[in-house]
């Protein structure tokens, strides 16, 4: 069996492996975090687009390392494929921190008015 369909394989079952592992518990924490409804806002379009992306780049990659003639850059697809499905699944994550912090700096000017009301 040639080193670049290895190497796709390898890459195929990386890429599953992250979208299983890692972006499903993400989605699940994201999905927890859009419960709270209009506490907090959840960029979901943009989480989407990311997630989409970067899974369809992940797949290009693995395409592209089952038909590389060299198998060094077999490999380096197979990383790139690793890497853009690990991004594309971790990325939900960091858009609802940012959101989170988004919405802790407009919580902050209305504890100061209370405290200043108080006071």
């Amino acid at each position: 069996m040639p080193v670049r369909l290895i190497a796709a394989a390898v890459g195929a079952v990386i890429v599953l492996g992250n979208g299983l592992l890692v972006l499903g518990p993400v989605l699940g924490l994201v999905g927890a975090a859009a419960s709270l409804g209009p506490v907090l806002q959840i960029p979901a379009g943009g989480i989407t687009i990311a997630v989409i992306v970067g899974f369809l780049v992940a797949i290009a990659s693995v395409v592209l390392a089952g038909i590389a003639r060299h198998p060094w850059l077999s490999w380096t697809f197979v990383v790139s494929a690793w890497v853009a499905s690990l991004i594309a699944s971790v990325w939900p994550l960091i858009a609802t921190a940012n959101a989170a912090v988004d919405r802790a700096g407009d919580v902050i000017p209305w504890i100061v008015d209370l405290i200043q009301q108080v006071g």
